[in-house]
């Protein structure tokens, strides 16, 4: 089994995107992170993978290690990236694995080429729509991030300590999420992408309508909705249970699978429980 990851990078339209390969074997995957995070969101899930398949996660345009261009940051623009990749690398019909935001690529790419994408795979994405739920300055005021550049990252690696959940922080969480932040000479932390940046991701996608998307997927789809009783803000909740209702009724080959008592990064929290969805879907859909 592939327990450690390659860097590797390759340069589509003048852009250097870089991923990391498990170097396992079997059916194409494809694991895309959600905003502002990167390619190590998959760290603790990707090696549990590399029996059954040919696993890889990608840094999306302006994210981790891949170049930041001044541009719109469409989900036209982030899906033709990808599929420009998946061509490049020679991935025919691979499943597609999209956490938060990276399940909304995911599925605009799966309706956009349904020809090219052999399954999909929503972790707590791809199920609420923002728009329809949310004024766009709601949206800024919940979803704006927080002032952190420039912080001693030893002071934010404290306050990640304080403000996790008890048990979840290891070293290789910790080193997940610092993967997000650039360190410099002073040992201060920096967004690897621009707030700027960030803030046009979120206004596409509090445009993106799903329902149009739902209808256009031909492939085998799962989501995999996260939820704990008790703790889950119950608006929100109910949200996700309405969009997963829909999804349930439009998506033509759909399986909605709830992970329980899960946060929404389930990749980092519970990795073994999503790694067994995913494998378990890889062999009885493709």
């Amino acid at each position: 089994m592939a327990y450690y990851a390659i860097d590797k990078t390759l340069t589509i339209k003048e852009l250097r995107f870089h991923y990391r390969d498990w170097n396992g074997h079997g059916w194409p995957t494809l694991l895309l992170h959600g905003i502002s995070s990167t390619s190590h969101i998959w760290d603790l899930v990707a090696p549990l993978l590399a029996e059954e398949s040919r696993t890889i996660a990608l840094d999306l345009r302006g994210h981790g290690q891949s170049d930041k261009p001044d541009s719109d940051y469409t989900f036209d623009q982030i899906a033709d990236d990808v599929a420009d990749i998946l061509s490049e690398l020679q991935y025919e019909r691979p499943v597609l694995v999209g956490h938060s935001w990276g399940a909304h690529v995911g599925l605009h790419l799966a309706a956009m080429y349904p020809d090219r994408i052999g399954g999909l795979i929503m972790v707590d994405g791809g199920i609420v729509d923002l728009g329809k739920n949310a004024s766009w300055e709601d949206m800024l005021a919940k979803h704006t991030p927080p002032k952190l550049d420039g912080q001693p990252a030893d002071a934010f690696r404290e306050m990640l300590v304080s403000r996790t959940p008890q048990g979840l922080i290891s070293p290789a969480v910790e080193a997940a999420i610092m993967a997000n932040f650039e360190i410099d000479a002073e040992n201060r932390i920096h967004r690897r992408l621009p707030v700027e940046y960030h803030l046009r991701i979120l206004k596409t996608l509090w445009e993106q309508r799903l329902e149009p998307l739902y209808e256009k997927l031909t492939c085998p789809t799962l989501l995999l909705p996260v939820r704990w009783e008790g703790r889950d803000d119950a608006d929100q909740l109910a949200q996700k249970t309405l969009g997963a209702e829909l999804a349930e009724k439009v998506i033509a080959d759909v399986e909605v699978v709830w992970l329980e008592k899960s946060i929404h990064d389930v990749p980092l929290q519970r990795p073994h429980r999503l790694a067994e969805e995913i494998r378990r879907f890889i062999k009885e859909q493709l």
